[in-house]
């Protein structure tokens, strides 16, 4: 299995707070393929944006991971509602 590689800005981010986000981002890759509940998914949204803290960063990562994987977190979040 080929491990997956994330552009993470690492020097802004503790190890913590890391593994977090690339948990969130294999979370919204699975919403591909799997259903995720929405309270689950709304609830690692909310931990993710109190960890980037940063609307550019936010940007930043959805178009990597869009171009990564082919699925938008901005997109994926909008779509619960």
């Amino acid at each position: 299995m080929k491990t997956k590689t994330y552009d993470i800005d690492y020097e802004l981010f503790t190890v913590a707070e890391i593994v977090k986000i690339v948990k969130f981002f294999r979370l919204i890759e699975d919403t591909k393929t799997k259903k995720i509940k929405k309270d689950v998914l709304i609830k690692k949204y909310n931990e993710y944006r109190n960890i980037i803290n940063s609307i550019a960063l936010e940007k930043k990562y959805d178009r990597m991971l869009y171009e990564k994987c082919g699925v938008s977190i901005y997109r994926t979040v909008k779509n619960l509602h």
